[in-house]
Formats: C-alpha cells, structure tokens, sequence
C-alpha cells in the first residue's frame, strides 16, 4: 500500500491556503472536486438541458459507488437530507408498545435525542446509558438493557469529546437479545476504514457534509438488507410482497424503491448533492479509507502529545479504538477563546460541552496542530496574565 502525496493533496483545499482549519467535524471545507462537481452540473443544465444533471443513471451509479467506498450493498443506501432525517426514519420504522424502552446515551447530538421523544407520549420510555469518564463500554450499555429495550441509539463517534463506541460489540449484544442498533455515524463515515456491513448496526445514518465531502442537505442512510422491508415509512408506500409484479419507473431508476432502501427515498432526488457525493466518493477511495484512518490517527495522536506537554487538559481517550478525529480541550471561557483564535490567529475550531473541540482531516499537517496549541497557549497565557 503506497503512502499518499500528502502535501499534494493538501493542495486540493483552496481554503488552507489562508486558514489553520480543525473543525472538520461540524463541515468539511470543500476540495476541488466539489467545485468542479458543481460547474459540471451547472454547465450541462446550461448547454444540455440537464441531460446529464438529472440523469437517473447518475443516482444509481453514485449508489454503487458509495456503497463500495463505505462497505455496504447498493441495495441497502437512501439518500437522504442529512443524518437527522436518516435517523428519522429509523425512529419511526419500528412498532413500540407501552412498557417498551429505547437506549440511547447521555453523550447523543440532540438530533439522536429529539427524533425519538415521540415514543414517550406512546407509553414509550427513555433511557440514557451513563458515560464512564467520557467513554461509553459496553457495560455502559448492557446496564440500561432489559427485556423490554426494543432500540438502542448512538452515536458511532461522540460529537463532543469523540469518544468512539464499539459498534461491532454492541451490535453483538444488540442481536442476541433481539435488539435494533441505530447509529448516527456521522462523524465516522469517511474517517474510519471499518465497512458498514461490519459494525453489526441495523441502520446508520450520516450527513454528506463532514468526512464524505458532500453538501449540506445531502445524506445517506444505511439499512441492513434482510431489514429494509419490516422498516415502516410514512410517506413511501410500504413494500410489495416478495412474489408481485415490481412496477419500474426505469431499469435503474431511483424511483424502484419496493424491495430496497430505496423506498426510504420520496420525490425527486437532489441531483446536485448526489453528483457532488460521487465526487467525494471518488476522491475518498483515490486515496483509501485505511490511509485516511491511519493519517487521522497519527495526527490526533501528535496533538494529544502536544497538549500534554502544553499542560492542557483532554477528556478524549488516548486510545485509538477509543477515539477518531475529535480532540477536545478543557479551558475556561471557551466560546470567547474560539472567538480570539479564529480573530487572531486565523485558526478555526469550534465548542462542544462547554470544551474547545479540535478536529483533524487527512489535508491537515502537524504544524497546524503545533501552530493551534501554540495559539491557545499564547491566548491563556495572556488571559491569565490580565488577571493578575
């Protein structure tokens, strides 16, 4: 496996050229791929009358390939509008009963808290597994598991600290108890090498717009084949028996939703996000998804480093299997450092719980990091001597 030009590739992101950018977990900065997916699109609406742009084909073929990138079968992905709305379908595809209970944890984006609370009017309860100094075991888990959990919901890597959850392990205890695992895996997709097939979830949802270099208001969700079709859906007729005639809008449309994730697709498809997803699909498997976790993994290990030797504070695990892209800092006044960083030192990060939260791709270097530790040092260290 040859390691990638990664300076080269750094090249592709017109935004670094001016920024110190480690904020990739709320959105990706865009690169060349993405601009030149758009002009295309625009250029074939122009001169072709979007022969090419609103091509079914494209739909498909984009399918295909993110499935292949991603570890799953064409089959058993749906574009979506963002993780919210694939998390949403998962959260109203089951059938609950009064005294049933849904697992998620006390680390969960509200977006994984908000699509479920519905259930709570239906005689349906909440549980939250407790974090255990900001990670999640499996026992955490297993705790607030009983005969009557029907769901557990959460997040592959945590928004905040980016904590990672050992889906393959969770999933294992989810399917012996007869258990559904939703996922929002938004903040692994692109990052992590593991398939989809592998993390033993039922259904996964993830937004286009962090690590598979999409739009916002662009998606995916993942559903496991042999559950496509007992998923409810309320705005998309619900499967055909297996033996019926499959009406087809088109050999390889996207409209053949009877038997596939398909069916979790309503209306016309956003051509344009779609096209852009293709380009950061291809971009993603030139470089290889191992070679992106293995640069991801060495980078956050050097600002871990970094901010030990700072004596600044982390609630991320050490540990690689803990962990992905995200490192957080405990300071005080982290909003107003943020401010003073972007202000100041053209640096950009953002605040998760109260934390300064860093977060790498594979186009950021060690001197950013070096140059962002040295740039909260320095904001600190003058804050600190301003009240004295």
């Amino acid at each position: 496996m040859n390691t990638p030009d990664w300076k080269a590739l750094r090249q592709e992101f017109p935004t670094l050229r001016n920024w110190i950018y480690l904020d990739s977990a709320r959105k990706s900065i865009p690169p060349r791929c993405q601009a030149l997916a758009m002009e295309a699109y625009t250029r074939d609406v122009y001169e072709n009358a979007g022969a090419d742009a609103w091509a079914a084909t494209n739909v498909a073929e984009t399918r295909a390939l993110l499935a292949e990138v991603l570890g799953a079968k064409p089959g058993e992905l749906a574009f979506t509008r963002n993780t919210t709305d694939g998390l949403n379908i998962a959260a109203h595809g089951f059938e609950l009963k009064p005294g049933d209970n849904i697992v998620l944890t006390d680390m969960e984006h509200m977006a994984n808290v908000w699509v479920w609370k519905h259930w709570e009017a239906k005689g349906v309860e909440i549980r939250h597994a407790r974090n255990r100094g900001g990670r999640l075991p499996l026992e955490a888990f297993r705790e607030r598991i009983d005969g009557r959990t029907r769901v557990v919901s959460t997040a592959y890597v945590t928004y905040g600290n980016g904590c990672r959850v050992d889906l393959p392990e969770l999933g294992a205890l989810c399917r012996s108890r007869g258990i559904r695992l939703v996922v929002d895996g938004v903040q692994g997709a692109g990052i992590l090498a593991a398939p989809l097939s592998a993390l033993n979830a039922d259904v996964v949802a993830i937004g286009g717009h962090k690590g598979l270099f999409g739009l916002t208001g662009s998606g995916i969700v993942y559903c496991r084949e042999d559950l496509v079709d007992e998923l409810k859906t309320s705005f998309v007729r619900p499967p055909e028996a297996a033996n019926a005639p499959r009406a087809k809008a088109h050999a390889i449309s996207q409209f053949d939703y009877v038997r596939t994730a398909h069916r979790f697709e309503a209306g016309n498809p956003n051509f344009l996000g779609i096209r852009v997803l293709r380009a950061g699909a291809e971009f993603l498997r030139s470089i290889g998804l191992q070679q992106i976790e293995n640069r991801v993994r060495d980078l956050t290990s050097a600002c871990l480093r970094l901010l030990d030797a700072a004596g600044l504070e982390t609630r991320t695990p050490a540990e690689w299997r803990e962990r992905a892209q995200i490192v957080n800092v405990v300071v005080p006044d982290a909003a107003g450092l943020m401010d003073r960083l972007r202000e100041k030192h053209r640096v950009v990060v953002n605040v998760k719980d109260d934390a300064l939260r860093l977060s790498v791709s594979f186009c950021n270097t060690k001197e950013d990091i070096e140059k962002a530790v040295s740039a909260i040092r320095a904001e600190m260290s003058h804050r600190t001597a301003a009240a004295a």
